[in-house]
C-alpha cells in the first residue's frame, strides 16, 4: 500500500473548473445559475451531495499521525490489529444485511 496524498482537496477546489478543458456533465440536470453569462447545470446527485456535506461536518485531520503511519509501514513496524479489522468487517456486513432485510 503507497499513501501519497495527504490533503483532499477542498470543496471549493472540486467545483472549480479546470483550465482549457471541456466540462462533461451526466444525469439530469435540476439546477441552474448564470456566472458571467453562462450556466451552470447540476444533476440531482449533485444536490443530493451538497445537502450531506452541509448536514455532516469535516473531520479533522492529523497530518502529523498520517507522516507517522507512513514512516511505520516503510520501516516495516506498523503492526495491523486482524481482530479489530475482523471484528469491523463483520460489523459492517452485518449492518449491510440488516439494511437489505
Amino acid at each position: 500500500m503507497k499513501i501519497t496524498r495527504t490533503t483532499e482537496p477542498t470543496r471549493a477546489e472540486r467545483t472549480q473548473p479546470s483550465t482549457g478543458g471541456a466540462v462533461r456533465s451526466t444525469g439530469a440536470a435540476t439546477q441552474s445559475a448564470p456566472s458571467s453569462g453562462a450556466s451552470v447545470q447540476l444533476s440531482g446527485q449533485s444536490t443530493r451531495l451538497t445537502q450531506l456535506e452541509t448536514q455532516f461536518p469535516q473531520s479533522s485531520f492529523d497530518a502529523a499521525k498520517v507522516s507517522e503511519i507512513r514512516s511505520a509501514i516503510a520501516d516495516g513496524r506498523y503492526q495491523v490489529n486482524a481482530g479489530a479489522v475482523a471484528d469491523k468487517l463483520l460489523a459492517s456486513a452485518a449492518q449491510l444485511v440488516g439494511r437489505k432485510a
